[in-house]
């Protein structure tokens, strides 16, 4: 008899009003895809998506603090451990699609994930170890560090600092004049060309 629980998803979705937070801090350990959108009004969105046999093992944790809204990706203090630990990740399949004002300050930290930035915000910031980061938008202000994700969509028109250990970078050059963007990266490519996932 097959256990259709395995196949079900959890989504949860949140709301807050942007005008009680000045920053927005997304921690990410196991989503395997984030979306960030520009809100069409003044909230804030969340939708958490999560799929996979160990799903309730995560949960995502929220918590207001001094005008900063922090979103969190925490294992559940009920999870039962097992040796592999790799497991979790092998198992999980989470997906957050999130919608924020345009002038916000985001800041993001993930480990490996896919991220499609669909706006053109003014402060930014991305850790990311590896994975790629979309960029679908005409322009985008603050940094983008990387392991060893790839970055993709930089627009030519925009002036970008890209600073790659490995140097393997398409049509990019370093810029004297103060970027809007800043790219460091040890191993991932930064391409111009945009591609459809």
């Amino acid at each position: 008899m097959l256990n259709l629980n395995l196949y079900s998803q959890n989504i949860s979705h949140k709301k807050w009003k942007s005008n009680d937070f000045d920053l927005i801090f997304l921690d990410l350990d196991f989503t395997s895809n984030l979306t960030i959108n520009e809100s069409i009004s003044s909230d804030i969105y969340v939708k958490y998506n999560q799929e996979g046999e160990f799903k309730k093992n995560v949960i995502l944790k929220m918590n207001m603090d001094n005008r900063e809204l922090n979103i969190q990706e925490v294992l559940s203090p009920t999870l039962k451990r097992h040796n592999d630990k790799l497991s979790v990740h092998k198992t999980i399949s989470n997906t957050i699609d999130v919608s924020i004002p345009i002038d916000f300050k985001i800041i993001v930290k993930t480990k490996s994930c896919n991220i499609k930035i669909m706006s053109s915000f003014s402060d930014i910031n991305i850790e990311i170890e590896e994975g790629k980061v979309n960029l679908n938008q005409k322009k985008i202000q603050g940094k983008i560090k990387s392991i060893s994700a790839n970055i993709f969509c930089v627009n030519p028109y925009s002036k970008v600092f890209v600073n790659s250990r490995e140097d393997k970078i398409s049509s990019l050059h370093n810029l004297s004049v103060m970027p809007n963007l800043i790219i460091e990266t040890i191993r991932g490519d930064v391409i111009e060309e945009c591609f459809i996932n």
